[in-house]
C-alpha cells in the first residue's frame, strides 16, 4: 500500500489491470449467454460497457497528462455517441464491478455516485440515480443484483447481493440480500432464502460496526 501511494506508475498499472479484468469478466458474461464472435463484438450493449470501462480507466488510473490530453476527447465523443444514439448514459465516474450484463440498449442512466457490485444484470429503461430536490447520494448495489425493465432506483439506498428488482418498480428504500421487490413504491414480495438472509444479517452487522 505504501509503495502504491508513493509510486503513481505502479498505481496506474494496478488500475489498468483491474479495468482489463473487469472488462474480461463483462465479456465472459456475454459468452456464457451464448454470444460469440461477430454477434458479441457487434452488440451495442458491449460497446456501451467498453466506453464506460475506457472512461473509468481515464478517471481512476489518471495516466500521464499527455495520454489524458490525447484520449479524453476520444472518451468524451464515445460517451456522447452512446448517450445520443443508444440512449446509454453510464457515467464514467460510477463504480461498477466486473461481469456487468446489459441485455438490451436504450434508456439506461447510471449516476456518477452509483456503486454496482459484480455480475449485475441491468435491463433497458433503468435509472439508478439520486433523489429529487437536489438530495445527494445514489444507490449501492451488491453482487449479482438483477434490475428489470423500466425500474428506477433512487437515493442513498443499499440493494443487497442477489436481490431482484421487478420491471417498472420504484425503489427508494433498502432491499435485503436475495429479496424480490415489485411495485410503486417497491415492496418485498418474496423473502430471501435462509442462506441469503444469514448473509444479509452479517452484512448489516459489518455496516453497523463501521
Amino acid at each position: 500500500m505504501f509503495l502504491l501511494k508513493n509510486n503513481p506508475h505502479a498505481k496506474r498499472n494496478t488500475c489498468q489491470d483491474t479495468e482489463m479484468k473487469e472488462f474480461s469478466a463483462d465479456i465472459a458474461r456475454y459468452r456464457a449467454m451464448g454470444d460469440h464472435g461477430k454477434e458479441l463484438w457487434m452488440n451495442p450493449a458491449v460497446w456501451a460497457i467498453a466506453c464506460y470501462r475506457f472512461g473509468n480507466w481515464l478517471n481512476v488510473a489518471r495516466p500521464t497528462w499527455i495520454i489524458r490530453v490525447l484520449l479524453k476527447p476520444v472518451a468524451y465523443l464515445a460517451n456522447k455517441f452512446c448517450e445520443v444514439f443508444m440512449e446509454m448514459c453510464i457515467d464514467s465516474s460510477a463504480t461498477i464491478g466486473g461481469g456487468l450484463f446489459i441485455a438490451h440498449i436504450g434508456g439506461i442512466h447510471i449516476n456518477p455516485q452509483a456503486v454496482l457490485g459484480k455480475n449485475c444484470d441491468i435491463a433497458h429503461r433503468v435509472t439508478i440515480g439520486t433523489s429529487a430536490m437536489g438530495r445527494k447520494g445514489a444507490p449501492t448495489l451488491g453482487d449479482e443484483v438483477y434490475v428489470g425493465t423500466g425500474a428506477t432506483l433512487v437515493g442513498k439506498i443499499k440493494i443487497g447481493s442477489g436481490a431482484k428488482i421487478a420491471a417498472n418498480t420504484l425503489v427508494m428504500t433498502n432491499v435485503p440480500a436475495g429479496a424480490t421487490v415489485m411495485g410503486v413504491p417497491g415492496r418485498v414480495i418474496m423473502q430471501p432464502p435462509k442462506v441469503m438472509a444469514a448473509v444479509a444479517a452479517v452484512e448489516a452487522e459489518m455496516t453497523d460496526a463501521k
